[in-house]
């Protein structure tokens, strides 16, 4: 059943729900089904705009209500997957929320109010450090309103369940920590049928963005085993624990569903490869800012808030690139210089 609104599908006993977004995905993907007799839901979807009602007129066309909707799994922080918690479990007391120990840190850290003080601290923090690799002041000062903006879209929903990496949950599903997208990110897998719902993790036709977070001081600390600067070691690494699970199909929380999950793995990990070989090249003898790396690589056109995501992008490859004493920095003008 479809409409202009929203899409719904079903295959082999999971239920899409497909809503369209004003953003480059174009679409969010909610997956809803039964298991041991009670209803899970995969995210809870955008608080934006008029998205909650597209939601619950989809719940009405497949003849359910959030009443019926026993567990609703969070598979990580972003605004377009868990939007809506807060409000689903207002609707429905009765229904039990999941989520990973550091989407919960973060969640409720960037929700208090109390906190946005060392919130905007921490973001000027990152925007002093990109202000290194290249940007201007002003770009600075528009990336820490970024940091504190997006947070106001989320509500805290303190979950009944705060899931870790290996926790197997209803007997069944298996909680899979795989950071790169977002630090608490998972997937969730079902052994039995092979399905995995990889949230952001792995799409059909483009890459997730792998770039910066902004994290509070005691997380750093209470994670001090990560390195949170080389995320595309742990993204990287993530695939191949998603690859080794060998998954029958794939069910993304963006586009297409995936039907060959070697193959788009491999993909995916051959472009991480090229782009890391194209930014080393560019690089060869010829100092550089991360900043004018990213023009050059993703083009000069890009509206400020993709020229942000671009350059945190390149900066994921470079810091890959410098753990592997494959490229070094000089600095001239308080500006940090990339070289291979």
């Amino acid at each position: 059943m479809s409409s202009s609104k929203f899409e719904i599908s079903e295959i082999e006993g999971i239920y899409q729900i497909k809503i369209d977004v004003p953003f480059a995905v174009k679409y969010v993907c909610l997956y809803l089904f039964d298991l041991n007799g009670k209803k899970v839901l995969i995210d809870s979807g955008l608080n934006m705009g008029n998205w909650k009602k597209k939601l619950f007129t989809a719940f009405e066309n497949m003849e359910i209500s959030i009443q019926d909707i026993d567990y609703c799994i969070i598979s990580h922080i972003h605004t377009d997957h868990m939007g809506l918690v807060k409000i689903l479990k207002q609707k429905n007391p009765n229904l039990k929320i999941l989520m990973h120990d550091i989407t919960h840190d973060i969640l409720k850290w960037e929700t208090n109010e109390e906190n946005l003080k060392e919130l905007e601290q921490e973001a000027r923090v990152v925007a002093n450090q990109l202000i290194k690799y290249g940007i201007n002041e002003e770009q600075g000062n528009r990336i820490i309103q970024f940091f504190t903006y997006w947070p106001k879209f989320l509500q805290y929903q303190k979950p009944d369940l705060i899931v870790h990496d290996g926790d197997i949950i209803f007997d069944k599903l298996e909680i899979i920590w795989t950071p790169g997208h977002s630090f608490g990110h998972i997937c969730i897998f079902d052994k039995e049928r092979g399905y995995l719902f990889s949230g952001d993790h792995i799409l059909s036709r483009i890459t997730p963005h792998i770039g910066n977070f902004v994290i509070p001081a005691d997380m750093a600390e209470k994670y001090k085993d990560h390195d949170f600067n080389n995320i595309l070691k742990h993204y990287l690494a993530s695939l191949d624990k998603i690859d080794n699970l060998n998954p029958k199909i794939i069910f993304p929380a963006h586009q297409e569903i995936i039907y060959n999950p070697h193959e788009r793995i491999l993909q995916i990990k051959e472009h991480h490869q090229n782009r890391l070989n194209d930014i080393s090249n560019l690089i060869k003898d010829n100092p550089m800012t991360a900043y004018r790396i990213s023009k050059i690589h993703f083009g000069e056109d890009l509206d400020e808030m993709n020229s942000y995501m671009a350059l945190s992008e390149v900066l994921g490859h470079l810091f890959y690139l410098e753990a592997q004493n494959k490229v070094k920095t000089i600095e001239e003008n308080g500006k940090l210089l990339y070289f291979s």
